[in-house]
């Protein structure tokens, strides 16, 4: 534990390393303009640890993710060397600091309380702790903080190639796939093309594998089906065939995917080209899908084939166990 003059220049540099944590807490990234927001906004339920590769990300949402791990682990090194405390105290009173200055970023409408936002300070400030506690000597020397720096470094990139690895997993991976005709229908009624007819699209011929929308259904049509949470995505293709696109009236489709009444994904089919969608799925427990079309003619102009969900993997069924069971305390 540091003494002496080492130990005031310590503090000195905490307190002004704290203030400008507090200002990009509270001030920075234009948080002012939140202010005129009245609302409460907070996220008491924990999704993916907001740890990602940068790879395939947007590069200032993932810095701004980045920061909020990076910028905490000088509080888990320096602390303890202020204050002799075990990890447990330590942590108690880091989780406690941070907890009271995320409400006050709710209530001051300068940003919100993201319980995800908690949990990779922690994780940042764990680095750091865990980073003077390997280094057991020369902490008072410059020698002995380059060996704290290289090792919370290293933590760091560990730390980044776990968790993202995981986040990978949790977000690309997946479980069985099943195709929607084999679902039971809960509600409304829906035909499917048993032959698998083929069509062409913009003068391409195009034969389903799986599953194809009959064109025998209304031009209005509404089904639902039950999935209970159990499928992270569903996907598939959709078009107006070309027989209709030369039709002498054709005023294109519309197809809704709806859940909780909400409406999560919308196409408007008007003109040639097929078009593949995927939805995320997470936590849907009924998804009605709703085919509209403008057209006259009483039956659907619009075709739909080769659409499968796949389910969760072994993973994200205990994230989804976690999260319901944290819903039900709120």
């Amino acid at each position: 534990m540091y003494q002496g003059k080492l130990r005031k220049i310590t503090i000195v540099l905490l307190i002004l390393y704290t203030a400008l944590i507090l200002y990009f807490l509270y001030l920075g990234f234009n948080r002012g303009s939140l202010g005129q927001d009245s609302s409460l906004r907070f996220n008491p339920i924990p999704g993916a640890i907001q740890l990602h590769y940068p790879m395939g990300r947007d590069f200032q949402n993932w810095f701004f993710q980045f920061g909020n791990f990076v910028a905490f682990i000088p509080f888990g090194v320096i602390i303890p060397l202020l204050f002799r405390c075990s990890f447990r105290r330590f942590i108690t009173f880091f989780i406690l600091s941070i907890t009271i200055l995320e409400i006050l970023q709710m209530f001051s409408g300068l940003g919100a309380f993201d319980i995800d936002d908690i949990i990779i300070n922690l994780i940042g400030a764990s680095v750091g702790f865990a980073a003077q506690q390997i280094v057991t000597s020369d902490l008072d020397k410059p020698k002995g903080i380059y060996k704290v720096f290289i090792t919370a470094t290293v933590l760091a990139l560990c730390t980044i190639i776990i968790i993202g690895g995981i986040n990978n997993y949790l977000e690309k991976g997946g479980g069985e796939i099943a195709a929607l005709n084999e679902l039971i229908v809960k509600d409304g009624s829906v035909k499917w093309d048993d032959s698998l007819s083929s069509f062409t699209v913009d003068r391409k011929e195009v034969t389903p594998h799986i599953n194809l929308y009959s064109r025998d259904n209304t031009k209005t049509n509404e089904f639902t089906y039950h999935l209970d949470g159990k499928y992270k995505n569903i996907t598939g293709y959709v078009a107006l065939p070309d027989d209709v696109i030369n039709g002498a009236r054709t005023e294109g489709s519309d197809i809704e995917f709806i859940s909780s009444g909400t409406v999560i994904y919308s196409l408007g089919l008007s003109i040639t080209g097929k078009e593949k969608f995927q939805i995320p799925l997470d936590g849907v427990t009924d998804l009605t899908i709703k085919v509209i079309n403008k057209d006259p003619n009483p039956n659907t102009n619009a075709v739909m084939w080769d659409i499968t969900l796949t389910e969760v993997n072994s993973g994200q069924k205990v994230i989804n166990t976690i999260r319901e069971k944290i819903r039900a305390l709120f």
